[in-house]
């Protein structure tokens, strides 16, 4: 057996108060963390159930990670996704 040493990323993004057209957003339900070991290439998501939520700790394995974080609404509709950050864990 061969032991995987597990770390954390700390993700954090402001939490958004208007649509892309200027409205207000009213139906804010959460956000959805999305991420992998490849640029724009995310295979596992986290949905965060918290509309006023504005950090999450992922534990991860070594490597080299990549994230976006989108809005989602009452509705299960999501925005576009974030700009894309990443995290080397040692």
């Amino acid at each position: 057996m061969t032991a995987v040493a597990v770390r954390t990323a700390r993700i954090t993004w402001t939490v958004p108060t208007k649509n892309s057209d200027g409205s207000a957003l009213t139906n804010l339900v959460g956000f959805r963390i999305r991420y992998g070991n490849a640029p724009a290439s995310y295979g596992q998501s986290v949905m965060i159930n918290n509309a006023s939520a504005n950090q999450w700790v992922l534990p991860l394995a070594p490597g080299t990670w990549h994230f976006v974080v989108t809005s989602v609404n009452a509705a299960g509709g999501e925005s576009t996704n974030s700009t894309e950050v990443s995290k080397t864990i040692n």
